[in-house]
Parts: structure tokens; sequence; C-alpha cells
């Protein structure tokens, strides 16, 4: 269904595929916010989407139909709401991304068109100097061409981003609290990252284009003068010792949190046990009673009730081994979930956490599980075909084995770890299709797990610390994070 409100053509914000978004975040103006979405809804892009951030605005805001609301219940300040814009509009998977003040607005038709065609990822609506006869005199112009305008500094009310922008160098530094000096220090981390030609620009002609009421200095700062002035000046000597030192660091603009997942995978056969687990959520409670500090997420494709405490995530039944589709289902279920941050993957009816290891995990560090066994284990040999399995085996024949039940770190570093498992496993796979391979299927992925665990060298971190001493009922307790069988 096509809809359109005031002669312009209009997706409802459930729409995930809108190129355009545009988010706006408010504070305590009803009355601005009103009038600013009234103007957004006369020159809307057609097909855009349009999300509101309430910053705890009390009464809450109101918006129209087809306007996404995001509210804080109590306001958290200009950093997280603009956090929250760039979330919503990269989850949405717009492409290009418009985050407004709710004190200004575009004034007439096509006024994105410059900002989407211009080769920039990030551009930003400014003003030189106030309209009135009070100066700020804070800011001059490095670059004028036909399309281009540069300057020493940015105004924040209105922000474009390319999202390839944000994919790089992430969203606004918290280090900057409630706000000031959060929109042009990822500005200059954009730029520094060498993706746009000056740090701070806007598109020719755009007082055509967009209205500010900071401009022409009507109705009041939605934060009082007395708490904007101490903001600016305890963010100005962080912005200032960042802003030639060439500062890239990404920051994560969704809120981040920790989880550990298990998988109860029970439509196949364990090869293990020679049967199908039955999904139960007895099965998991002892592992979801243990789970502290981090959200518990189990991927089960047949289990239809989760236990206490935990969260239940549905994956379709495959027909493959448990052992690589849980990898599988890892993966993909880390690369649909970019708010997490630390992750473990454990096995579900043997692993208990013993003491939370979230404080002491170390970035890049990928923490595995391992047994007093070492490679030359016959069951090892007996349960991997081919030679990609058997060259390895002998090569690490010597060396502790390592296993698969537990496995932590970085979300990147796990959903790649996991990746690597599944490329192992399709590689053997297709050799075996294409006659390459004449051993049979290998339904364990011990062996996979070892050759992705290796493949990261000196990353790999195991030991007492990770997991009490295999199979002994808790040796090492008083020490490990987890305990494994």
């Amino acid at each position: 269904m096509q809809v359109t409100i005031d002669g312009v053509d209009y997706s409802p914000a459930s729409n995930a595929s809108s190129r355009i978004g545009i988010a706006i975040s408010t504070h305590n103006r009803a009355d601005v916010l009103k009038r600013a979405l009234s103007q957004h809804m006369q020159f809307l892009p057609a097909g855009a989407l349009v999300v509101v951030i309430d910053d705890g605005s009390k009464p809450a805001a109101v918006v129209p139909d087809g306007v996404q609301l995001i509210r804080h219940e109590t306001s958290l300040g200009i950093v997280a709401s603009k956090n929250a814009s760039l979330s919503a509009l990269m989850d949405a998977g717009c492409e290009h991304l418009f985050l407004w003040d709710d004190d200004a607005w575009p004034i007439a038709d096509n006024w994105h068109l410059p900002y989407i065609e211009s080769p920039e990822p990030h551009l930003a609506y400014q003003f030189l100097d106030l309209a009135g006869r009070n100066k700020l005199n804070d800011m001059s112009v490095l670059y004028r061409d036909d399309k281009h305008i540069a300057y020493t500094g940015q105004r924040g009310v209105m922000l474009y981003y390319h999202r390839s922008a944000i994919e790089k160098v992430g969203g606004f530094d918290p280090v900057y609290g409630r706000g000031m000096y959060e929109h042009p220090d990822l500005a200059l981390r954009i730029y520094n990252a060498g993706l746009s030609t000056w740090a701070f620009a806007d598109v020719a002609g755009s007082e055509k284009l967009i209205h500010s009421m900071d401009e022409y200095e009507e109705g009041l700062r939605s934060i009082p003068r007395p708490e904007r002035e101490a903001l600016a000046k305890a963010n100005a000597v962080i912005y200032s010792a960042r802003r030639d030192s060439g500062h890239t660091g990404f920051v994560p603009f969704r809120k981040q949190r920790d989880v550990v997942i298990t998988s109860l995978l029970t439509s196949q056969i364990d090869p293990q046990r020679q049967t199908r687990m039955v999904p139960t959520p007895e099965t998991l409670q002892v592992w979801a009673s243990s789970i502290r500090g981090a959200d518990t997420v189990i991927l089960a494709d047949e289990l239809s009730t989760a236990p206490e405490g935990a969260n239940l995530v549905r994956v379709p039944a495959l027909s493959m081994s448990p052992y690589f589709a849980r990898w599988l289902h890892i993966y993909q279920y880390l690369r649909g979930n970019p708010d997490i941050n630390r992750v473990w993957c454990t096995d579900g009816t043997d692993v208990e956490m013993l003491h939370e290891p979230w404080d002491e995990m170390e970035p890049g560090k990928i923490y595995v599980g391992s047994e007093h066994n070492t490679y030359a284990e016959p069951w090892m040999k007996a349960n991997h075909h081919g030679q990609a399995y058997s060259t390895f085996i002998e090569l690490h024949r010597h060396e502790p084995l390592l296993n698969a039940g537990l496995l932590g770190g970085g979300r990147d570093d796990v959903m790649e770890f996991a990746h690597r498992i599944i490329r192992q496993y399709y590689l053997i796979e297709s050799h075996r299709f294409w006659k390459m391979e004449t051993a049979p299927t290998t339904l364990v992925d011990m062996g996979a797990f070892g050759m992705a665990a290796k493949s990261f060298g000196d990353r790999i971190v195991t030991g007492p610390r990770i997991h009490t001493v295999f199979k002994t009922d808790g040796i090492g307790k008083e020490v490990a994070y987890w305990k494994h069988k």
C-alpha cells in the first residue's frame, strides 16, 4: 500500500529497506518537536524512515503515526541520544543517515539530494556565525567550491553520515558524558581514517535547504546555559588533547552486552551418544542457573521452553552433525547481533560458570577449553577422517588437546573462530564430493576446533584459570571460570 501525506510518498517506520533515515533527538520541547515534525513531513524524502529519540522528556514526546518513537525514561544526554539515533537507523538498514536536533528542519524539496549525491561520507549543516547582531567568531572558512564548503569547526544541528563511515569508526564517544564536542570528535575520526576530504564540511547553499533555530537565536536551548557551559569546559580538554593526534579509534554506538551461548540441537542423532537428545529445559537448567553477568542464550532447533533465566533462540533443523551445526548457528547469531561485546560459547549439559570471567578478558585473546590428553589420543584418530585431519593430528600429536566445549573472546574473534570451523567442514565435504577425498564424513568437531585455534597463534589462552581439570568433577574450581565435566 502506498501512503501519501501532503503530497509526499511515505513509507512507515517499520520499512527496514529505507535507504534514507532521519533521526530527531528531543528533550522537553514538545512545541519545537511538533513544529520540526511538521516541516520534516512536508519535505520528507520518498521512502524515508523517521525516528524520534525522546531523551527523558516529561511528559513523554508524542509523534504522529508512521514515526518511530524511541524513549529514554530518564535523560541520558546528547551522546546516548545520538548513538540511539545511529543504532535505530543502522539496524533498519539505512544507507544515508541524517541526525537532527529538534530545533532544525528542512525548508525545501529535495533538501537531502546534495548530501547523498556528494562523495563525502560525512557532512553537516553549518552556519558560519549567528544571523543577528550577536556573533560567536568561533569558525572560519577553509575551502569553498560550487558544491562544498569546509570550516575550521562544526555545528551539530544536522549531521549527515553514510553508513560506511559509521561501520568504519563507530559512533559518538561516551567519554564526553552527556555531551558537547562529541560530534566534532566523530567527524575527526572519520577524517583521520582517510574517509573524508575535510573534517568539517557542508554542501554549498545549505542555508536554502535547512533552518536552524540556533542560528537565529530562536527559543530556549534544551540544556540550561550553566550546564551547557560546564559540559563544554570539561569536554574541551578531552577534545583538544585528541584534535591533533590522528585519533581514529572505533567507538561502539549500540549498547553493548555480554552473552554466554549454548546449543541444544536435537533433530539429528548425536554422533557421540548415538541417539537423539531429548529437548527438555531441565537438560540445561544447571548451566543456565550458573551464568552471571551476561545474557544467557540457547540456540535450539526443537526446544520449546527455555530453562529459568535463559533466552531461547529457535534455529532451523539442519541435516548435518550437531557438532558442526552449532558453529554455523553461533556464527549467524553473532553476525545478527552486533550489540554483543564479549561472548562465551560453551557446552550446556556438562559446563557451569564458577567465577565471572568478564573483567579479566583481554581484547584480542581467545579462550578455549583443553584436556590433559594430547592430540595423540586414540579417539581423535578414530573419529577424524581424511588427509587434512590426519596431517593436523600428527603435526600436533604431543600438544595438549583443545576441547570445543569452551570458547570465549570478543564478538568479532569468536565469530571468526566459528566461521573457520565452518569453512573447514565445507572444504572437506566439497573435497569428498569432488572425489578428492574418499574418507567418510567426520561427525565431531574437535579436530576442526583445534585447527581453528592453532590458526590464531599465540592469541589462544587455556589452562587452570579457564576451567577445572577435565573430567575430574571440579579440581581447580577455586580459580577456574568454568567447571567442565
